[in-house]
């Protein structure tokens, strides 16, 4: 039962990580920044920058132009949106060692 303990508690810490997180500001998962160059006719070689996604997420569509002074908190975002990821994974696999612990001293 030690070990059931010292899993759970683990759980309960990742948790609390996962809140302070959420508390630091907006997280996007599944995203990322990419810059663009326009093609066909257009006679500029700016690039702009570009956050994209997997899944709609940004009023239905799966990329937004940024600013270059907003890419610096969406990269911020994006981090904490990866963060939060692999603290899910973790504990998803703390939860199944849970569940293994108790079937065998149930």
């Amino acid at each position: 039962m030690n070990a059931h303990q010292t899993l759970l508690e683990k759980i309960a810490s990742l948790q609390s990580q996962q809140f302070k997180i959420r508390e630091q500001g907006d997280v996007l998962l599944d995203c990322w920044i990419a810059q663009s160059k326009p093609s066909g006719t257009a006679r500029t070689d700016n690039s702009h920058w570009q956050l994209r996604s997997r899944k709609p997420q940004f009023g239905g569509r799966k990329s937004k132009y940024l600013k270059p002074s907003e890419v610096g908190q969406f990269e911020e975002a994006i981090a904490r949106g990866k963060e939060l990821k692999r603290l899910e994974r973790e504990i998803g696999a703390l939860r199944q060692k849970v569940e293994r612990v108790e079937q065998l001293y149930g």
